[in-house]
């Protein structure tokens, strides 16, 4: 439960689909009826091919917490891939969540599936029992596929109890549910038939349509010459020439039974059982019955097209909305750009590290849930301007609670960027508008595209700034590389050239390296590099540019009017207390040449400088050589 309710989560795909919108606007009503309240959990595609975009959006099933909802339910026709599925039903036999599935049959939940078999043998049987035809034809499916030659066993069932022949050899064709093989079928049957039969009974509306078209075509006339009927009662044959009879798959009927399954205990939820729901029949024009129910043509095409319209307007806006996240600071800034009258009763959560620019966007770092906290990265109902904020994950949303009092379903879909999960949207809408519906793969994608898009460019970005300090610092010392010191020595050069001021340059080689190397190691060498870089950097002040030249040579570029001895001897101080602590088995000394440019005269180039520092570094370094010398003849 959550809060005073309890919650039913529906599993569906393509909720803009008309069936799916369907089951979840009935299925709402009738349960919410009975004080319950629902949560969708969809994805936009039906996850039939398991790409890499698909296990992205099944992540959304990742945020059902059996914990929390009281019944699971699922459109076993809409999610084709079975294994998440089976996932969905362990998850939550491990939690004793009652199962319900709709068109499936799966062991330990209940199943409740239409009876096609009976609906298909209601159509049949008013053919030959009502209009008494007995010169009959059956336009079946694919062969032996489960539901096509189901239904041929009812067609030959019917027509041996009404003492008809059935000769599969002239009465039976294959239309394989689909168009072109439809239309080629009854081109051979006109072509090889003496006498044409009184009907043609379809496996399918898409068939019985064709059938009709081809008929027509042929010059022959529906139903006055021969009546065709079909089966699952779709949308089209509404506004097909002439109407089809058929027989409808009602999903009204399916979520009252469910309603009513949810009044009972949770113990009998529990119980594997197996219902079915008969279709119901349909009598229209093409069997040569008279319609009923009528839907206007005018008013559809109508509808239709003022849908496409707002779809295209509404695909520009997203467009625009997404090359301005893209074109964004940052993310948090970036969410304000989802102000927009086409964007209500949404919010978005991100996940933290999709915030996170350092993280590669490519790399599936996907744990298998969305974490412990969440960034609500926008909500269209809050103030603007919008500033982002994090929630517990269990919270899945803010103002939930809120939300379920208002009586419609909650429907959450997961954002994903090449297979890496960002998030996910929920959509609250205040109606069963299908227009609203059809909203959320659009808004879904425009976000996949704008997030994962920024976070790969700023991760490029992110990257294109370390390529770049790798080559302005030196990885073993942290002093600027000769090249990457260019920018901050030039503008030490003006800062200084405005104020009149002299520079001061500090040339430093460690004495000895060769011997460090060759006795100890070269990471002994290394150590005492970076120890005589230390010494260097830290003696001079922070606006000062520290170089290495290179190998164990180094340099320092600084404003200072310190009595150039006390440079020497603090960096040398240093390097003693080095030695000290370190405890190493060689001293670490360096030579040390200090120039300061003569005041009133500007300042010399980069390589006169150097020049002059090192004439006198060399003079102590030559010292050094003498004392060791001396050393060792000791």
């Amino acid at each position: 439960m959550i809060g005073k309710y309890k919650i039913a989560a529906l599993c569906v795909s393509r909720i803009y689909d008309d069936s799916t919108h369907e089951l979840v606007t009935e299925l709402n009503k009738n349960i919410t009826e009975k004080g319950w309240r629902l949560l969708v959990y969809h994805t936009c595609s039906d996850l039939y091919w398991d790409s890499a975009s698909e296990k992205g959006e099944s992540s959304v099933f990742d945020l059902i917490d059996m914990r929390k909802i009281d019944a699971l339910i699922f459109a076993d026709n809409m999610l084709k891939n079975k294994q998440i599925v089976y996932d969905l039903i362990d998850k939550a036999m491990i939690f004793d969540t009652p199962v319900i599935s709709i068109g499936g049959n799966y062991s330990d939940v209940i199943n409740i599936d239409f009876d096609y078999k009976s609906g298909f043998e209601d159509v049949v049987r008013h053919v030959v029992e009502y209009h008494g035809l007995r010169r009959l034809h059956f336009m079946a499916g694919t062969r032996g596929n489960t539901f096509s030659e189901e239904r041929i066993e009812v067609f030959a069932k019917v027509l041996e109890e009404n003492h008809i022949e059935f000769d599969r050899s002239t009465m039976l064709s294959y239309g394989d549910f689909w168009r072109d093989p439809t239309v080629a079928a009854v081109k051979e049957l006109l072509a090889r038939s003496d006498e044409l039969p009184q009907a043609i009974i379809c496996a399918n509306d898409t068939m019985a349509i064709e059938v009709c078209n081809t008929l027509s075509n042929a010059g022959i006339k529906v139903p006055d010459e021969i009546c065709v009927t079909g089966f699952d009662g779709i949308m089209e044959i509404n506004f097909s020439t002439p109407r089809i009879t058929s027989s409808i798959c009602c999903y009204g009927d399916i979520t009252r039974k469910i309603s009513g399954l949810l009044s009972l205990n949770k113990e009998d939820l529990l119980k594997e059982a197996h219902y079915e729901i008969k279709s119901r029949l349909v009598i229209s024009e093409s069997c040569g019955c008279k319609s009923s129910g009528i839907i206007s043509v005018s008013n559809h095409l109508s509808d239709l097209e003022n849908r496409f319209s707002r779809y295209k307007d509404e695909e520009k806006a997203l467009y625009e909305i997404g090359v301005r996240i893209l074109a964004g600071k940052n993310l948090k800034t970036a969410a304000n750009e989802l102000s927009s009258p086409i964007i209500y009763n949404m919010r978005c959560m991100l996940r933290k590290e999709v915030i996170n620019e350092t993280i590669n966007p490519l790399e599936n770092d996907y744990s298998g849930n969305f974490g412990e906290e969440l960034c609500v990265f926008y909500d269209s109902d809050a103030s603007k301007p919008y500033v982002p904020y994090e929630i517990d994950a269990s919270a899945v949303m803010p103002g939930l609670e809120v939300a379920l009092d208002s009586g419609y379903p909650i429907i959450l879909t997961a954002l994903n960027f090449l297979n890496v999960p960002l998030g996910y949207t929920t959509f609250s809408f205040q109606s069963y508008d299908i227009c609203n519906y059809e909203k959320i793969p659009q808004v879904v994608n425009a976000l996949n595209n704008s997030i994962g898009g920024y976070r790969n460019l700023r991760y490029q970005q992110y990257i294109t700034r370390q390529v770049q300090l790798l080559s302005e610092y030196d990885q073993l010392t942290g002093l600027y590389t000769r090249g990457g010191s260019q920018n901050a020595y030039n503008t030490l050069i003006d800062k200084l050239a405005q104020q009149d001021r002299p520079i001061t340059v500090i040339m430093v080689d460690l004495d000895g390296l060769k011997s460090i190397n060759d006795g100890y190691g070269h990471n002994e060498g290394d150590y005492a590099i970076k120890a005589t870089a230390s010494a260097l950097k830290n003696s001079c002040p922070p606006n000062s540019v520290c170089i290495r030249m290179g190998g164990d040579e180094m340099a320092a570029f600084l404003s200072s009017t310190q009595p150039l001895d006390d440079i020497k001897q603090e960096i040398a101080a240093r390097l003693r207390s080095v030695n000290r602590t370190s405890r190493k088995p060689y001293p670490i000394t360096a030579s040390v040449g200090v120039y300061r440019s003569p005041e009133g005269e500007g300042i010399p180039s980069f390589e006169d400088l150097i020049k002059a520092a090192d004439e006198i570094m060399y003079v102590e370094k030559a010292e050094h050589r003498r004392l060791r010398a001396e050393q060792k003849q000791q």
